[in-house]
C-alpha cells in the first residue's frame, strides 16, 4: 500500500478501540510509534466507557472519549444507551480528527467512524468494512501476534514499527497508586482464577492450592476478579488470607489498575488483567485453555510463560507452579 501523501502532518489523532480490555491494552502498542512520526500531534482514543480508566494510562494519549457501541447488545445485559454513543460520536465529529486508526474493524465500528468525517481512516479488512475505511489493509493473520499485526496499520503512514510491544505509563495512575501501596502488602501475586466462559477456566480449587504454594515461598496473594467472582471465591472455597481487588482503593478499574502494576508476578486466564499486568512489565503466567496464544499472548516487555491446553483439564497447581518456578522469582523472596 502507497504511503499516504499529506499537505501537512496530521494534528489530530485518534486512535479506534471500541473492543473489550484487553484489544484496548495492545493498541498501546501504536502511540510510540505515532508520537515519534508526529511529535506535534494530539493523539485521543475512542473507547468502550468500562475501559476508558485503563485508556488514561496509554503513552502519549491526551483525551479519552468513551461510550459502549450500541449494537454491543451482551445476553442478560441491558443494552447500551444510543444517546450516549451517538453523544461521543458527535464529540469526534467537532474534534476535527486529520486521521483515525481503528484497531478492530468490524463494519459497524468502520460505519460509525465514516460519519464523524475524519478524513483518513485506516483498519484492516473485515466483514465488507472497506465501504467505510479509506485505507483498507489486508485481514489481520489470526497466528500472528496481535502487536504485530497491529502495527501494519501504520505502515500507510510510512512508519515502520521495529520489535513494537504494549505498555501502560505508571506515571498517569496519579494519585491511585499510593494509596494502593499503603493497602498491599510490598511483596505478593495476583492470581486471576476467572475467564470469560467457565468451561475455559482452571477449577479454584487449584488455584487455591497455588495460593498456598505463593504463600509457603513467601509471596502474599491479591485475588483479581469482578466483585460477583470474588463474592464467589469468598464464599465457595477455603483459601489462605489474601487480598481483593475490589477492597483495594476504590474498587475502580484504575485502582486494580494500580495494584497490577505492583504485583511481582500475575497468574490467570488470558483476559484483560493479565494485558494490563503484562503492559506494566509485571512477570506473567499465562493460561490459555484454549485461547489463541499465537495471537494474544503477553506482549509487554516483561517476561511471560504461556501455558496452553485445548481445555483447561489436566492443568492443575503442580502445572501452575512448575511454570511459576521457571520465572525464578522465589530466589529473592
Amino acid at each position: 500500500m502507497p504511503v499516504i501523501d499529506f499537505d501537512t502532518p496530521p494534528e489530530r489523532i485518534l486512535l479506534v478501540a471500541l473492543d473489550n480490555l484487553g484489544d484496548l491494552v495492545f493498541t498501546s502498542a501504536l502511540t510510540p510509534a505515532l508520537r515519534e512520526a508526529f511529535p506535534n500531534a494530539t493523539i485521543d482514543v475512542w473507547c468502550r466507557a468500562y475501559t476508558a480508566p485503563v485508556a488514561a494510562l496509554i503513552p502519549h494519549v491526551t483525551t479519552v472519549i468513551a461510550a459502549d457501541p450500541f449494537w454491543a447488545v451482551q445476553r442478560h445485559i441491558d443494552p447500551p444507551s444510543t444517546r450516549a454513543f451517538l453523544r461521543s460520536a458527535r464529540q469526534v465529529r467537532a474534534n476535527r480528527y486529520d486521521l483515525a486508526v481503528l484497531s478492530e474493524a468490524p463494519w459497524r465500528t468502520a460505519a460509525a467512524v465514516a460519519t464523524t468525517r475524519i478524513p483518513v481512516r485506516i483498519g484492516p479488512a473485515r466483514n465488507h468494512n472497506a465501504h467505510f475505511l479509506t485505507h483498507t489493509l489486508p485481514p489481520e493473520d489470526p497466528h500472528k501476534p496481535v502487536v504485530s499485526e497491529q502495527a501494519r496499520l501504520l505502515t500507510p503512514l510510512g512508519i515502520q514499527s521495529v520489535d513494537p510491544c504494549y505498555a501502560l505509563d505508571v506515571a498517569r495512575l496519579g494519585t491511585a497508586l499510593p494509596e494502593v501501596i499503603d493497602q498491599l502488602p510490598p511483596r505478593f501475586a495476583a492470581l486471576h482464577a476467572f475467564a470469560s466462559r467457565r468451561n475455559r477456566c482452571v477449577p479454584l480449587a487449584e488455584w487455591t492450592q497455588i495460593a498456598f504454594e505463593l504463600q509457603s515461598h513467601g509471596l502474599d496473594v491479591l485475588w483479581v476478579g469482578t466483585p460477583s467472582e470474588l463474592r464467589e471465591l469468598r464464599g465457595s472455597y477455603a483459601h489462605p488470607s489474601g487480598y481483593y481487588v475490589d477492597q483495594i482503593g476504590d474498587g475502580s478499574l484504575t485502582a486494580t489498575a494500580a495494584a497490577l502494576s505492583l504485583a511481582a508476578l500475575f497468574v490467570g486466564h488470558d483476559s484483560g488483567p493479565l494485558h494490563i499486568a503484562a503492559a506494566f512489565g509485571v512477570p506473567v503466567i499465562g493460561v490459555f485453555a484454549p485461547g489463541q496464544p499465537d495471537r494474544t499472548f503477553p506482549q509487554g516487555a516483561g517476561p511471560s510463560i504461556v501455558i496452553h491446553r485445548p481445555t483447561p483439564a489436566g492443568i492443575t497447581s503442580d502445572t501452575i507452579m512448575r511454570e511459576i518456578e521457571e520465572l525464578g522469582l522465589f530466589s529473592t523472596a
